[in-house]
């Protein structure tokens, strides 16, 4: 399944150069996927995999510096969502949603994974 953990914000956005740092300290076997020169993208921005035992995530960020579209488990990405929402101020809020948009509901600085779990059940 798809998800977004999106923002919207005239002034601000998430840096690809911030989200590639904090990536490699906090998801250090995270799988970077290089450019595709021969596959021009209006969308996609940093891409990478992330693999446990039990799950594998894919992510990637829109070049605009505002939205994580994830696929994958509803555990992992969870993770993520809460990871990506610590990028951004505090005051702006951040949305979770399935690509369906079957449900939605604001990323806090204190949402747990429970909270988001909760959310998308």
């Amino acid at each position: 399944m798809s998800y977004l953990v999106v923002f919207d914000s005239k002034t601000w956005r998430v840096d690809a150069d911030v989200l590639r740092a904090s990536l490699r300290e906090e998801w250090p076997a995270a799988e970077m996927q290089p450019p595709t020169p021969h596959i021009v993208s209006e969308v996609r921005d940093v891409h990478w995999f992330y693999r446990t035992e039990d799950a594998v995530v894919e992510a990637y960020t829109a070049k605009d510096g505002t939205c994580l579209f994830l696929k994958g488990g509803l555990d992992l990405v969870v993770k993520f969502a809460i990871w990506y929402r610590k990028l951004v101020p505090a005051d702006i809020d951040v949305i979770f949603c399935d690509d369906g948009y079957n449900f939605d509901g604001v990323v806090t600085l204190d949402s747990t994974e429970e909270d988001l779990l909760e959310l998308a059940s």
